[in-house]
């Protein structure tokens, strides 16, 4: 039986954000600072600089993408005018960062985001990569 459930699996919530299973204690402790960070940012160019930059925790990505989206959907309900946001670059720029299909097995990033530029640091690398369990996944899934 096959799980069509594509989602990766959470292993706590914190400010409301699912943190990815296959982190280590100390990378959690990363991934809740860089919330917490996200969670004071009000600035929409910053969210959606955040939202688009590899070297923050998927999480982190996740949730700038969530606030401006969230903050366009306000203003709409509100009839307000609504903040310059492209909701389809925000969804553009954090595809995959939720899916176990497209989750990076060696780096904490999507298999779907854009390699660094020349010069940058590209997405923070995994402890241990996770080729291994996905072979055994796949093992699993074929009954």
């Amino acid at each position: 039986m096959t799980n069509d459930n594509d989602e990766i699996p959470i292993v706590e919530t914190y400010r409301g954000v699912g943190l990815h299973d296959q982190q280590s204690e100390e990378r959690l402790a990363v991934v809740r600072r860089a919330l917490d960070r996200v969670f004071d940012q009000h600035d929409f160019e910053r969210l959606f600089e955040i939202a688009r930059d590899v070297t923050w925790p998927p999480e982190a990505r996740l949730f700038a993408a969530a606030k401006l989206e969230a903050a366009f959907e306000i203003a709409v309900d509100e009839r307000r005018e609504r903040p310059p946001i492209d909701l389809l670059r925000v969804g553009a720029a954090v595809p995959g960062l939720s899916s176990q299909r497209w989750r990076d097995p060696w780096s904490y990033c999507s298999l779907l985001d854009p390699g660094p530029r020349p010069g940058q640091p590209g997405a923070v690398k995994r402890e241990r990569d996770l080729t291994d369990l996905r072979h055994a996944q796949r093992l699993t899934n074929k009954d």
